[in-house]
């Protein structure tokens, strides 16, 4: 597929632009700064994208780089979301302008756009509340545009500092369920009253559902050269696949 991709100098999205060659996708990739980004990835891999500079809010810029390069997919891990409840939402403004510009592109090459977006997985295992606001958001677009999934990772961490051209798919190893949290483990406390026990529950799971960047690079980079996927209009919870649900 062509692919834009947001948030190339971040920590997933770095990660994400040698996932999407190792899966002989055509990447484009929308940046402020190219400089920046070959700070952080292998030139090789840089030099094999076409570069488009623009502010991730600014929804004409991103829209012309979809039709002008011809994308039929994106993934937006630009920005980040407030931590806390009563923050003011940060990543709302990149994420209207993401679909504003994805179903225009629609309108005018003639195709849905395929897109992956970030979040959470379902409303009982939050991590950033502005993540239900994203959700909220990609509902609301008109799926004949914009064909859309979120990953919904917990912790991700590097597996490796250093990001390479990738000879060949990494894989992934991933387990992933859609609107829920695969194999998730519900303890003795769980009926207790006043949202103490899914509290409980969502602490003895935190750590479980911790993956790796490289991981869920890979797995969305795998799902777009599948075409097809199972998870349009889907949240899609992950998990490693090591650490399955204890019988």
């Amino acid at each position: 597929m062509r692919v834009l991709l947001l948030g190339a100098t971040g920590n997933l999205g770095s990660r994400i632009l040698p996932a999407l060659l190792a899966h002989n996708h055509t990447v484009v990739v929308f940046i402020r700064s190219e400089s920046k980004l070959r700070n952080l990835v292998h030139s090789l891999a840089v030099d094999k994208c076409t570069i488009v500079t623009g502010n991730a809010t600014d929804a004409t810029a991103i829209e012309a780089a979809l039709v002008d390069n011809r994308c039929n997919a994106l993934i937006n891990s630009a920005g980040q979301a407030a931590p806390l409840p009563w923050q003011e939402p940060r990543m709302q403004e990149i994420e209207k302008a993401v679909t504003t510009a994805a179903v225009g592109a629609s309108k005018k090459l003639g195709y849905p756009i395929r897109g992956w977006f970030l979040g959470d997985s379902n409303d009982s295992f939050p991590v950033f509340a502005e993540h239900g606001l994203t959700y909220s958001l990609l509902l609301s677009q008109p799926s004949q545009h914009l064909q859309w999934s979120l990953l919904a990772p917990s912790q991700m961490v590097p597996a490796s500092k250093e990001i390479t051209l990738l000879s060949a798919p990494r894989g992934h190893g991933l387990v992933s369920a859609n609107d829920t949290m695969p194999n998730y483990m519900t303890t003795f406390l769980s009926g207790l009253p006043f949202g103490i026990g899914i509290a409980s529950d969502m602490v003895v799971n935190a750590l479980r559902y911790n993956t790796t960047l490289e991981d869920c690079a890979d797995y969305m980079a795998a799902d777009l050269a599948k075409g097809q996927s199972e998870h349009v209009g889907h949240r899609v919870g992950v998990i490693a696949s090591g650490k399955g649900k204890k019988e």
